[in-house]
């Protein structure tokens, strides 16, 4: 049963109760009152997005041209880029217009999988193209940048698929990168299978940052 079907039943009974003439009205208002004032507060949590992320700033992210190739893609990781990039098929030949970005922070005690979410359509509105992915990195180099990566160990991660493709039904087909950034400066890439397999590693202690899409409301 998923989260939907559950509130709907929850809904239903809550209507039954409301005329089955068994509870008296006046107190069954003060309850429902109660009831939205704490949905309410869920909606006005600031600096949250359902709780597993901290906004920090979004940011413009400029149109690519589809122009990158492992070997461009290696002279911005010049402290190293994984063979996985090569081997897992990410490319860097997407081309897509300028795109409204989130970073955000991790919150304690949580994982990947809450984070970037556990099906095909949650994660396929968190994924970058990887022309994308290598925009961000090499803004980042720029002399007129604001430094948006996190300057600590791997602190920041983006999900990107194989051959800029749909995420897949058994998501086989995403991947986590994940970006460090040396104290003089040099990038370094590297390549996961998934996105849960750091669940066990990841207690959002350290600042991580996630770079992707500004989701719309």
């Amino acid at each position: 049963m998923n989260v939907y079907e559950k509130i709907f039943k929850l809904w239903t009974s809550i209507c039954k109760m409301m005329v089955d003439g068994v509870r008296d009205p006046e107190k069954v208002a003060k309850v429902l009152g109660v009831v939205v004032g704490a949905l309410q507060a869920i909606v006005d949590e600031p600096a949250t997005i359902n709780r597993r992320f901290k906004r920090l700033f979004t940011f413009k992210l400029g149109a690519v041209n589809g122009k990158d190739t492992l070997a461009t893609a290696s002279e911005v990781f010049q402290a190293g880029i994984d063979p996985n990039f090569e081997n897992w098929g990410i490319v860097f030949s997407g081309v897509a217009p300028e795109t409204e970005m989130a970073a955000d922070e991790l919150t304690p005690h949580d994982n990947f999988s809450n984070y970037f979410g556990s099906t095909a359509a949650e994660l396929e509105k968190r994924r970058l193209l990887g022309s994308q992915f290598l925009s961000l990195c090499r803004d980042d180099l720029s002399s007129n940048s604001d430094n948006k990566l996190r300057r600590e160990s791997f602190a920041n991660f983006v999900l990107l698929s194989a051959g800029d493709r749909p995420v897949a039904e058994d998501l086989s087909n995403v991947f986590l990168a994940g970006i460090s950034v040396s104290g003089n400066g040099k990038l370094h890439a590297y390549l996961t299978e998934s996105h849960a397999h750091h669940d066990d590693v990841c207690d959002g202690d350290n600042g991580r940052r996630v770079f992707s899409p500004l989701q719309q409301k």
